[in-house]
């Protein structure tokens, strides 16, 4: 077990780093690394973190605020205005059936904004249940989450994030709330997991948290991140069997570069927005329209990513 209690006096055992091919993705995943790391996985997925109520972070109790009907984020508004699927051209949420809420957490009683919450009132994920799910992150990680946004999966699910938005459809694991805000904690284009502090932690190790990870160095952090948030403020990571000194470097690496964000007592802020739809300061395009109208138009269905954690 490799415990990691404060950012200060980590020092990273780094090896030289070979940089992978990068490719545009969607979701505002510019230039994410597309390479298999080829690593041991430490554990099959992140089940065994959870198994216990005990082993998850302790939740931060939040509260909700409902907004006035009829006004909606943008990125909220058009991800309801989605098709279901490339075969149901229904929307995924009916304008009057979308919800926006105004959530504050009792360890940020002052210096940010309420985070905002965008749901379709017949999502699998309950209000109270998002809630309580982003509680579990550490205030300094959670503040990089500026929207979160449920829907219905419609049989299916998924998720994914976008610079500083998380994105669900169905019920997710407890497990994806901390690794979607580890995405938005690696922000600018997934530039800490696509450089060569954490590519070089990455080939001086053997292994990695889990098979998932092994995907890219992208998802290879978001489940560090996890991983350390579980150890650190959950219970520590003694209960696997499994030796974690052979991703130490990950480990290492995540820790400084996460620094305080990790820690349960830590600042919350205001961050800064980069998807053009929201900054921390809560200037963002807001849609208004009568909530029993219909769509001017629909966007065509984007798959979710991150099934894995449904």
């Amino acid at each position: 077990m490799v415990r990691f209690i404060s950012a200060a006096g980590v020092a990273l055992a780094l090896a030289t780093s070979t940089r992978a091919h990068t490719l545009p993705l969607s979701h505002g995943m510019s230039q994410l690394s597309q390479r298999d790391l080829a690593k041991t996985a430490l554990l099959d997925n992140f089940d065994a973190l959870t198994a216990d109520p005990s082993r998850i972070p302790p939740i931060v109790k939040g509260s909700a605020t409902k907004w006035d009907a009829g006004r909606y984020p943008q990125n909220c508004y058009d991800k309801a205005r989605e098709a279901i699927s490339d075969t149901d051209a229904r929307p995924k949420c009916q304008l009057q059936d979308l919800e926006i809420y105004d959530v504050t957490y009792e360890d940020c009683p002052s210096g940010r904004d309420p985070w905002i919450l965008c749901r379709c009132s017949n999502a699998e994920l309950s209000l109270q249940d998002t809630i309580d799910g982003m509680g579990t992150v550490p205030p300094g990680a959670r503040s990089n989450v500026l929207h979160i946004v449920t829907m219905n999966g419609f049989g299916g699910g998924g998720g994914y994030s976008d610079g500083n938005s998380i994105f669900c459809g169905g019920a997710p694991s407890k497990t994806w709330f901390s690794h979607e805000s580890m995405h938005c904690n690696d922000r600018d284009g997934f530039a800490f997991s696509n450089g060569d502090v954490f590519n070089n932690a990455i080939n001086a190790d053997s292994c990695v948290p889990d098979s998932y990870a092994n995907n890219n160095p992208t998802e290879d952090f978001a489940q560090v991140g996890t991983y350390l948030n579980y150890d650190i403020n959950g219970h520590p990571i003694d209960y696997t069997g499994k030796d974690a000194s052979c991703m130490g470097n990950q480990l290492n690496a995540a820790r400084a570069y996460l620094a305080e964000r990790l820690d349960k007592g830590g600042a919350c802020f205001n961050a800064p927005g980069t998807d053009g739809t929201v900054n921390g300061k809560r200037s963002m395009s807001i849609v208004e329209r009568d909530p029993n109208s219909a769509y001017e138009t629909l966007l065509p269905h984007t798959p979710y990513a991150h099934a894995e954690f449904f």
